[in-house]
């Protein structure tokens, strides 16, 4: 049919509409990009600021043995064909809440976002708190105008949980600082043994996970006097890079900028192209590590753990499991364990518990290899509660580090490159 022979009116109406649809489902592809009561996606707040009554699209929802296992969620109609937003997200906690809300429907959704790779849109998962099912979009977005002005809503939200450190964003800066640490890593060849965006062997543990893994600042920490992790290790050790005779040898400030960008491999990761050109399978890193080792190994010794700490793990039915395969400072060490059990790769879970962030523990325990594809740590099938248990434990165990009763023992290299004949 010609155009001109459509009703005016009509046809005025009809590009209104779509007009009006259209700038909906670009708002809502944006609004996590905009800032509401906490700075925007990429910030220093990032992740863990709560979102509020947003509204998305359950594209993919999987039971298995009664169980919810996967829900996906969209910020478009697919059906539509319409690829004006290429943001989704993965539900972590609360699939559960998805149990009676069928595919392919507009969902009403209370969510923190916590972890984010950005490319072509965002593509995400979060923890689900309240979910509810519409009709339709603008149903939605009604629904959600009228439990914001609820006050017990208002509330509730104003004493939400939120990221201590709320500091306003700086996009050049990130970007610059991003950038730079990219380089950094590409200069000091870590990508020889580790896998990074991607893209590296898996010699070393990967440098890109899903959520922020470690507690602040232990990175730059770590980098600064690397030490051994794992006490069954017997041929892998990490270089010293902040020592004058290592190439490269980098300053603090610049362990400062590669420890911001290992943090934000979880959060936001640039396209392939910018660094696929780096030939890591070249490098032969494996095997310098390994001769460096070998030329000069390194006792382990575990850290002296107080009666009173030794009492409270050995009250835990639910922590005697996961010491069948790991040590735990001298209350558990390689040697007790028995031959053939323990992983080589398998680390202490003291320095694992010093390390680690309580939510990447939590979510690593209930699902491991949704979080780290490699890992060689089974699926204990833990329940809630055994799951909050270890969780409990590991943060006791953060405290008395804290407080000076636990001091891990840090056994650190000093191996260097001239050590090599």
């Amino acid at each position: 049919m010609n155009i001109l022979d459509i009703n005016r009116p009509h046809f005025l109406k009809v590009v209104a509409l779509k007009f009006i649809i259209r700038s909906q489902i670009i708002f809502l592809c944006t609004i996590l990009l905009l800032p509401i009561d906490t700075p925007a996606l990429i910030s220093e707040g990032r992740p863990g600021n709560p979102y509020f009554d947003q509204v998305l699209f359950l594209q993919k929802k999987i039971i298995e043995n009664d169980k919810v296992v996967a829900v996906s969620l969209a910020f478009t109609d697919p059906r539509n064909n319409e690829d004006l937003c290429l943001n989704r997200m993965d539900v972590f906690d609360g699939l559960e809440k998805f149990r009676d809300i069928h595919e392919k429907q507009w969902v009403l959704v209370d969510f923190t976002l916590e972890s984010l790779i950005i490319a072509e849109g965002f593509a995400g998962d979060a923890d689900v708190t309240w979910v509810k099912a519409c009709p339709d979009v603008d149903t939605c977005i009604e629904w959600g105008k009228q439990r914001a002005l609820n006050p017990e809503e208002q509330e509730r939200r104003a004493n939400f949980p939120r990221p201590k450190a709320l500091v306003k964003s700086n996009l050049e800066d990130i970007t610059q600082r991003l950038e730079l640490g990219r380089k950094l890593v590409k200069v000091a060849r870590c990508r020889g043994c580790h896998n990074i965006e991607g893209s590296g062997p898996n010699y070393a543990p990967s440098l890109t996970w899903k959520r922020i893994k470690y507690d602040s600042g232990w990175v730059e920490s770590y980098l600064m006097s690397p030490y051994r992790m794992r006490p069954a290790m017997d041929n892998l050790m990490m270089l010293n890079y902040t020592s004058p005779n290592a190439m490269p040898s980098l300053q603090q400030e610049e362990v400062k900028v590669v420890a911001e960008y290992l943090e934000r491999v979880a959060i936001a990761s640039a396209p392939s192209s910018d660094w696929r050109r780096e030939l890591w399978d070249d490098y032969d890193c494996f095997d310098c590590h390994v001769k460096l080792y070998k030329s000069e190994p390194l006792v382990y010794q575990p850290t002296v753990l107080p009666e009173n700490t030794k009492d409270m793990l050995e009250a835990s039915s639910t922590l005697s499991l996961c010491l069948g395969c790991h040590t735990f400072g001298d209350m558990r060490t390689a040697e007790q364990i028995p031959a053939g059990t323990a992983h080589p790769f398998a680390p202490d879970l003291l320095l694992a518990f010093e390390k680690l962030n309580l939510n990447f523990i939590s979510k690593f325990l209930e699902d491991p290899t949704h979080l780290v594809p490699l890992t060689k740590m089974p699926n204990l099938g833990l329940n809630d509660d055994q799951v909050l248990e270890i969780k409990g434990i590991a943060k006791k165990i953060k405290e008395e580090i804290e407080e000076g009763q636990i001091k891990p023992n840090h056994m650190y290299y000093n191996l260097e490159k001239k050590n090599l004949k």
